[in-house]
C-alpha cells in the first residue's frame, strides 16, 4: 500500500532532523532553515488535511528532496548542498500552502 500523506510528511520531518543534527557547524543558517522547515511540517502534521488525504505530489516530492539532501550531508557535498537546501525550501514552502497555512513564508 502506498504511503499516506501524513506518513510522507512524517518522513520528511524525520530526515529533516537528521539533516539539522550537527549542520550548524556547517552553516547556521542551513540549520536554521531545516529546524524551520521541521516546525512547520510538525504544525500541520495531524491535520485533517493531513489524515484524510493519501497522498499529494507536493509531499511526495518534499519528501523525496529531503532525502536527497541528507544524501549530500552525508556526503559532505556542501557545494551542492546549497542550491539542494533552497529547493527543499521551496518544496516545504508548497506543501504548507496545499496544507492550508498560506501567509507562512520560510526563509
Amino acid at each position: 500500500m502506498p504511503q499516506s500523506g501524513q506518513e510522507m510528511l512524517e518522513d520528511s520531518i524525520a530526515t529533516c532532523k537528521k539533516i539539522a543534527e550537527g549542520l550548524n557547524s556547517q552553516n547556521s543558517d542551513w540549520e536554521h532553515s531545516i529546524v524551520e522547515i521541521v516546525e512547520k511540517f510538525e504544525e500541520v502534521s495531524d491535520t485533517f488535511f493531513f489524515k484524510t488525504m493519501p497522498s499529494i505530489p507536493p509531499t511526495r516530492t518534499a519528501m523525496r528532496e529531503a532525502a536527497a539532501l541528507l544524501e549530500l550531508k552525508n556526503a559532505e557535498d556542501w557545494d551542492g548542498f546549497g542550491d539542494a537546501i533552497a529547493t527543499l525550501i521551496d518544496s516545504a514552502q508548497n506543501v504548507i500552502e496545499k496544507a492550508g497555512m498560506k501567509g507562512t513564508t520560510l526563509t
